[in-house]
């Protein structure tokens, strides 16, 4: 039988284990975002060309040699980058599911997305753009099915709306969840191109209600709220202006 002084040692041990673990998994944590967040600044600073194991290397102050263990080359950053767009438009569903009214969901999918792209400065489709441009196969068909997915969540809500009654029964569903999409992704190009000039929270209010306008039935009523402060961008890309 094991004696008090080797059992209190083995109690040492295995706190010590599972302390060191927890700790080595939040050092993952805080690396992955520290990662994601340079990679995101080099996008905005300096464009996707220079999105490469060297420059991120130089910005993020590690060796060349530690970040080559984890990415060969550009096309392992945008798979990487890729997986941080899928959990970010995961987390923006995720976070307007509580709310039972498609139509509200709806808008407040747009609000939260706009609002976390505005934080990362347009990053998400800057992302998009370069794996697009590049012609990778894999890369294609991994952004596709993560934008699939996504459009599937916003697919459901508007049959969902139809079927409460709220949206027009005559609504063509997969051209309203792509158009949903392309709106957004239109006023996120615009404003990035223009220099990110204001909230694109303001510009959101013009865009939700065009879009509700355009797919609810008609005893329905968009509720105003509260402005936020400020002028709306342009829609008109100022030529003289650069990221």
């Amino acid at each position: 039988m094991m004696g008090k002084k080797e059992l209190r040692s083995e109690i040492f041990k295995s706190g010590t284990q599972r302390h060191s673990f927890a700790r080595q998994k939040q050092n993952t944590v805080f690396r992955r975002k520290q990662i994601i967040g340079t990679l995101r600044r080099i996008i905005i600073k300096y464009g996707s060309e220079h999105l490469t194991v060297k420059k991120l290397a130089e910005e993020i102050g590690f060796s060349g040699g530690a970040l080559y263990r984890h990415f060969k080359g550009k096309r392992e950053i945008l798979f990487f980058l890729v997986d941080d767009i899928k959990e970010n438009l995961n987390g923006d569903l995720e976070k307007a599911y509580p709310i039972k009214n498609p139509l509200v969901i709806l808008e407040k999918i747009a609000r939260d997305l706009l609002s976390s792209i505005e934080q990362r400065k347009g990053a998400t489709f800057l992302v998009i753009a370069e794996i697009v441009s590049l012609g990778d196969k894999r890369l294609n068909r991994k952004i596709s099915e993560v934008l699939n997915s996504f459009l599937a969540h916003i697919k459901q809500l508007i049959l969902e709306g139809i079927k409460a009654g709220e949206i027009r029964e005559d609504v063509d569903v997969d051209m309203a969840a792509t158009t949903f999409f392309g709106m957004l992704q239109g006023l996120v190009t615009i404003w990035s191109l223009n220099g990110f000039p204001s909230m694109l929270e303001i510009q959101n209010e013009s865009m939700w209600k065009f879009f509700f306008e355009a797919i609810k039935k008609e005893n329905i009523k968009c509720t105003d709220r509260e402005m936020p402060i400020g002028l709306p961008f342009s829609t008109e890309i100022e030529p003289s202006r650069s990221l």
